[in-house]
């Protein structure tokens, strides 16, 4: 029989068992000299050339600026149409500030945000040193300068990434000839690089500056259609989709005069069944989406489908010989209806058009 004292302790170890939090994540910046305990496991460090430190879940996110006591702060952050909550908390030392922001997409999630930026520590002091001071301050040398206008998307399908490099990780795509708020253009040294800062969903993203245009496209998608043809009279009605080496996305259409030619009206020649060049130019262009085999395996596409999010953003699916369809970023669909598709286990719906 067991004792009561015996079973008493028994149930406080459950107790405490149960009632002990999970083991929180922690980040370390590589420098050793901050820390912060993260919400969860599904919290990652992202590309902001404008922040010392970017961390995000996909939506919410939590930046730390690193300034030198004396030089100009930034202006302090509040809540916008993107995010309905900020929380900011500053650490100050004769020599540095460290001015630590979470921005909240949804309001539930700032108590534990706001504990999170609680949690974050100093591991090492003064690694730099107050303005005046006789070492030189070292600043970053990206920069965004402030922009507020609409643009219009002249390649088929743009990729909006977590930083300005096609090196960063896609985190979804607009269709051509849809409208962009562009919110600053990327600079290094005082120069453009050829990226701007857009808004995307409920937070912001970056996209090459090369296929954005200030002038709407003369012919949109229509929503009702797969593909609408080009004004050139010698259109012959064959199209095709292709991807270039960084996965943008493009329609040509098969003209009478042997060229195959792009929204814009530039002359591509085939140079085999899959693969397409620039007349005179070096360009090349492909049916096959980047890093995705050639051959007859399990990853060619048999299909295509135009859907929509919640949200009316805009995707193009392709099934595969597996029954599984992707988009141009590789994730992958279980298609539930005639139009009706779901990320494979995960919850975002997509309604095809």
């Amino acid at each position: 029989m067991i004792r009561k004292s015996t079973l008493a302790a028994i149930v406080l170890i459950l107790i405490l068992c149960f009632a002990m939090p999970a083991a929180a994540e922690t980040f370390t910046s590589q420098d050793g000299v901050f820390s912060i305990e993260l919400p969860s496991e599904s919290w990652k460090e992202i590309v902001d050339p404008t922040k010392w430190i970017a961390l995000s879940d996909g939506g919410n996110v939590i930046t730390v600026e690193h300034y030198s006591n004396g030089e100009k702060l930034p202006d302090m952050s509040v809540a916008n149409s993107h995010y309905v909550n900020v929380y900011q908390a500053v650490f100050s030392t004769q020599n540095e500030v460290f001015i630590i922001t979470g921005s909240v997409v949804d309001a539930a999630n700032i108590p534990e945000i706001a504990q999170s930026i609680i949690s974050a520590k100093v591991l090492k002091y003064d690694t730099k040193l107050a303005v005046g001071k006789e070492d030189e301050v070292k600043v970053s040398e990206f920069s965004i300068v402030p922009m507020d206008k609409t643009m219009y998307v002249t390649a088929d399908w743009l990729n909006v990434r977590t930083g300005c490099s096609t090196d960063e990780l896609t985190i979804g795509g607009l269709e051509g000839g849809t409208a962009v708020q562009v919110l600053g253009s990327v600079q290094r040294n005082g120069s453009d690089i050829g990226w701007y800062q857009v808004a995307y969903g409920s937070g912001t993203g970056y996209v090459s500056s090369s296929f954005l245009s200030d002038t709407p496209p003369e012919s949109q998608k229509d929503p009702g259609s797969d593909t609408p043809a080009p004004s050139d009279p010698s259109y012959s009605g064959n199209v095709k989709t292709v991807f270039d080496e960084d996965g943008n996305a493009y329609t040509l259409y098969e003209c009478t005069d042997g060229y195959w030619r792009d929204r814009s009206g530039t002359q591509y020649v085939e140079i085999s069944d899959t693969e397409f060049q620039v007349y005179e130019g070096t360009k090349r262009l492909s049916v096959y989406y980047p890093d995705q085999d050639d051959d007859d395996d399990d990853d060619d596409d048999d299909g295509v489908v135009y859907a929509q999010d919640e949200n009316g953003q805009s995707y193009t699916l392709y099934e595969g010989a597996d029954g599984i369809w992707r988009d141009n970023s590789g994730t992958e669909y279980v298609q539930l209806s005639d139009t009706e598709f779901q990320v494979k286990d995960g919850n975002k719906h997509l309604t095809a058009y």
